[in-house]
């Protein structure tokens, strides 16, 4: 006959057989010590692979929609300005230069960043670059008509856009493009 035990503590009483002592608990769990392993692990492959991930494909992407919103910008101020100073609605964006692009009316007036204010060139992201001149703009400027139809010469009056324009940006190895429709100036980035 087994031995039995009898334990006491806050106000219960349980008779417990000998074997029952020994057996161990149904629950199974992980170790204080595996844990820390586990930890420790993940710290040392966190530390070798996070320096060599990069953020340049945001980067580009976030560029490309920038740029597509700006050259819509230059877009929609021609299309408002036509209700009003039609002489004035024609508004082009020139790439000055592989990093930096400005806002101007067709006879050169500058014309402010709408997030800066500024009349300045908006430059482009830390070692983000433009292919010059872009593909379908031999003259490196988009403008708008007061219809938002895009054209290619400085005066926005005589040449209008014949092809799909592209603007590439890179950075490293990444690439996005931007893309200006002929006739209806749809901006899209693909």
């Amino acid at each position: 006959m087994p031995a039995l035990f009898i334990f006491q503590g806050r106000g219960v009483e349980e008779t417990v057989s000998a074997p029952r002592l020994h057996r161990r608990s149904p629950e199974r769990g992980f170790t204080l010590g595996e844990l820390l392993i586990v930890i420790v692990l993940v710290g040392i492959i966190s530390a070798i692979a996070v320096p060599r991930m990069s953020n340049d494909p945001l980067v580009v992407a976030t560029q490309a929609e920038q740029l597509a919103a700006d050259i819509r910008y230059a877009q929609s101020l021609a299309m408002t300005q036509a209700a009003t100073a039609s002489a004035q609605a024609r508004y082009r964006i020139n790439f000055v230069s592989a990093s930096t692009y400005t806002f101007t009316r067709a006879d050169g007036t500058a014309v402010p960043h709408p997030s800066t204010g500024s009349t300045a060139a908006t430059s482009l992201s830390s070692g983000v670059t433009m292919t010059l001149p872009p593909t379908g703009l031999a003259n490196s400027l988009v403008g708008f008509d007061g219809r938002g139809i895009p054209y290619t010469d400085a005066a926005v009056s005589a040449a209008a856009l014949g092809a799909t324009a592209t603007i590439t940006l890179t950075k490293n190895a990444y690439v996005r493009t931007v893309t200006v429709a002929p006739q209806t100036g749809l901006v899209r980035v693909p």
